[in-house]
């Protein structure tokens, strides 16, 4: 009996407390034209495993997946476009800087130069409002809303099952839209 109690506790305390698990925040959309913009910020998301890999010199990369959904009243969103964006960094140990990429749908919007660790992590995680979508295919008018997630990489389970890194679907405000094409 004493021998399970001291195992529960070790296993108990072993672990340590847990660290914050990676979130979207303070997703919000809108309107340009016939553009969805959308805007907002990952929470959590530079650990010691992503942070010695950006420190290392390799390139380290945040992929977000993007839905855009038509909202349906009690019954499940129809999916109307996806986009994935991706932010790549890559530092430079000679130069002492890092580079930033961010691509939509492998296609290069930014590319920045920065020198501090924070900025780099503000410009990973940080993003928009960036025209994410085209409504020019959208044809009924109706209530809008775009869902997030972002993948932070991978890891193994057991030692040779790789499992993704990813957070949740983050859902953003919902916008109704006056007429679309």
């Amino acid at each position: 009996m004493r021998s399970a109690l001291v195992v529960l506790w070790l296993l108990a305390f072993a672990a340590g407390p847990a660290a914050e698990e990676p979130r979207i925040e303070a997703l919000h959309i809108s309107f340009e034209g016939d553009r969805v913009l959308a805007a907002f910020s990952l929470q959590d998301a530079f650990d010691h495993r992503l942070a010695s890999r950006l420190d290392s010199g390799l390139p380290t990369s945040i992929l977000y997946r993007l839905e855009l959904h038509h909202d349906r009243k009690r019954w499940y969103d129809r999916q109307l476009q996806e986009n994935t964006l991706e932010a790549v960094a890559v530092y430079d140990a000679v130069a002492r800087t890092y580079t930033v990429h961010v691509k939509l749908d492998g296609k290069l919007i930014e590319s920045r130069t920065l020198r501090a660790r924070d900025e780099v992590e503000a410009a990973m995680t940080r993003i928009g409002p960036l025209p994410v979508f085209s409504l020019e295919r959208v044809r009924e008018p109706g209530r809008l809303l775009v869902k997030v997630r972002a993948e932070l990489g991978s890891r193994t389970l057991l030692s040779f099952i790789p499992v993704t890194v990813a957070t949740d679907w983050a859902d953003s405000n919902k916008i109704r839209s006056q007429s679309g094409g």
